[in-house]
This record gives structure tokens, sequence and C-alpha cells, in this order.
């Protein structure tokens, strides 16, 4: 344990953005959440869909109506063929890696400079039009990080780093972070080893990490999906898998907007 703690400790970012917490109106009780992710996530990632039809039959108390549960992003919604009232905008990017996205940035949109100021492409999808404020969001990334031979370290080194860049938009974010699926690619035979070995640290980041104003929760995407039944080649998912993955969100997602609308009623 001492170990493990002072790995993390190593692996936990202070990075010193300047705040960038929304001033935009909300709707009083609204909720907005962004799915944040790879393929798994956005191409099509129909799982988002069924995730939000479960909510609109789902009895969250304290009670709103599901039109003011709001999924966001920047991605076009997909259109799974469950109904447009449950397509929504998503942040999945097919290919993107963890450790890719916490190094990359972007020019500040609307500055004229001689070397424009950048901030972190997280950022502006966090603060684009029609998507900021963010309260939850929900992340599922690792998966192109271990195809791509990154170390559970640097995978880890990178969810800090994520978090820091949430937090200087929304100092109040709530981060549902997914241990992530199994993968059995037969072109990766040393993946689902890997897999295993990134999840058995994520519990440890996230206690070190969480706070209360701003708590980061464990969701278990892992134990029980079958990557030979519910994916089409050992690591997207299939329709099996889609339901398996909103199932494995819906009751972390309900308990965070509870929580979320608490202090507010």
């Amino acid at each position: 344990m001492v170990a493990t703690i002072r790995l993390l400790s190593g692996l936990v970012g202070s990075l010193s953005f300047l705040s960038l917490a929304s001033a935009e109106p909300q709707a009083p009780g609204q909720v907005r959440i962004m799915a944040l992710g790879d393929s798994i996530t956005g191409n099509p990632g129909c799982w988002r869909a069924l995730l939000s039809r479960k909510l609109n039959a789902t009895d969250i108390t304290p009670p709103i109506p599901y039109s003011q549960i709001r999924f966001v992003g920047t991605q076009s919604r997909t259109y799974c063929g469950y109904g447009t009232a449950y397509d929504w905008p998503h942040e999945g990017h097919g290919g993107m890696l963890a450790t890719g996205l916490a190094q990359e940035t972007v020019p500040i949109s609307g500055e004229i400079e001689v070397v424009p100021s950048r901030q972190p492409l997280l950022q502006s999808w966090l603060t684009a039009p029609g998507v900021r404020p963010v309260d939850i969001i929900l992340m599922h990334l690792g998966t192109n990080d271990i195809w791509q031979n990154r170390t559970t370290i640097q995978i880890i080194t990178a969810y800090g780093q994520l978090l820091d860049q949430m937090r200087a938009v929304n100092p109040n974010v709530r981060l549902l972070v997914a241990q992530i699926l199994p993968m059995e690619p037969a072109s990766c035979p040393e993946c689902a080893a890997k897999v295993r070995m990134l999840n058995q640290y994520i519990p440890f980041w996230a206690q070190y990490v969480s706070r209360p104003d701003s708590p980061v929760v464990v969701v278990d995407l892992y134990q029980g999906f079958n990557a030979t039944r519910y994916t089409t080649d050992g690591v997207h998912p299939n329709a099996r898998g889609d339901e398996a993955i909103a199932m494995g969100w819906v009751g972390a997602v309900v308990r965070a907007v509870r929580e979320m609308l608490a202090p507010r009623v």
C-alpha cells in the first residue's frame, strides 16, 4: 500500500491552470453530461443512446424531468436507431489516446496575437458553445494507449492531467472513470493482461484525487463483460456489448445526478 501511494503521488499532476469556471447560465436543476472516450464511445457508441433511454425510464430522486438531463459534446449524434430523443452529442474520438489528449493543445479562439495563446484540447471541448458547463463526465480511455504500448504509469499520469484540465473549467466537476473493457484482439495477445493491470490501479488513483467538491468515482465496466460474445473484434462492442456498457454506467450516473442536485433542492 505504501508503495502504491508513493507511485500515485508521483503520477498525479498539479497543473496550475488558470480557473476557467463557467459563468454561463444554467437552467435550475439541469444536469449536463459528457461522454468522453475513443471509438468505443463515438463510433458509433450506441451504448450512449441506450444509457439515455434507461435514464428516461429511471425514477431519479429528487425528481427531475428527463428533459433536464442533457448529454453534450462537440461530436454529432450518431442515430443508432433508438429514437432521436436518445441520440445526443458526445466527445468520442476514434483512435484517441488518453496520453495523447492530455498533451494536445489548440490555439485559444478569438485571440489575435503574434504568438497565439494555447489551451488544452480537452478544455476547448469543455468550453465550446452549447457544451459548457459540463457537470458530469463519463470517461472510458486507455484502450488505444494499451494498443500503442503505453504503460500503466503513463496512462494514470494522463488521467491526472485530464482531471486537472476538467477542474480548471469546472472546479466542481464529477468524474465517473471506467475500469475499461476487456481487450482480446487477435493482433495483441498481451493486451488482456495490460488491461487488468490498468484496471487494478484505477481505484487507487481515484481515491487519491477525489475531493468532496469534485468526486472521482470508479465505474467497473470490466467485470462480467465477455470480449468474445460482446464485441465484434475483441475490442469494439456489438449490440449485446452496448447493452452491457449502458447497464454498467446507469447506476453510477443516477447516483451522480442525485448527489449533484441534492444541495439545490
